[in-house]
């Protein structure tokens, strides 16, 4: 039923569970994996940007993002693997993480997008906003929220 599952982590422990779950998916649907990080974008004010030493910065930023999203992506890769998951790739994504993940979907054409989430009550969510109640706005894909 499944050929390709997508699932988000960020390193937060509802991620690790939704890893987990995926993992135990693709055992049973002999699917590939693949697991996404998507790094956020700065919101910064404009005059911060025109700034001479911003382009450093931002370079420095961007190096140890990338640093960071290779280790949570390596660890969640181990932990699909030991879950019994064994075609599993890995992506780093960047931007709006509702967004970005639902464009790697759509472009990858994934048969199940699998996203933990915090469990922040309704007022929570939308006042600091949940990318699982996003994703399920911005995609036509078939999510799977894990608590």
């Amino acid at each position: 039923m499944f050929n390709k599952i997508l699932v988000a982590t960020d390193a937060s422990a509802a991620s690790s569970r939704a890893v987990n779950f995926a993992a135990l998916l693709c055992v049973e649907h002999e699917a590939e994996l693949l697991i996404l990080n998507v790094i956020r974008e700065m919101q910064l004010p404009a005059e911060l940007k025109q700034a001479p030493e911003f382009e450093a910065f931002n370079d420095a930023r961007d190096e140890l993002m990338r640093q960071a999203a290779d280790r949570i992506l390596a660890a969640a890769k181990k932990s699909a693997r030991e879950g019994g998951a064994r075609n599993v790739l890995t992506a780093i994504g960047s931007g709006d993480p509702a967004t970005s993940i639902a464009g790697f979907a759509r472009r990858r054409s994934v048969d199940l997008i699998v996203v933990g989430t915090r469990g922040l009550s309704k007022i929570e969510a939308s006042s600091m906003g949940s990318v699982s109640r996003k994703l399920l706005d911005f995609t036509g894909v078939n999510c799977l929220v894990i608590r």
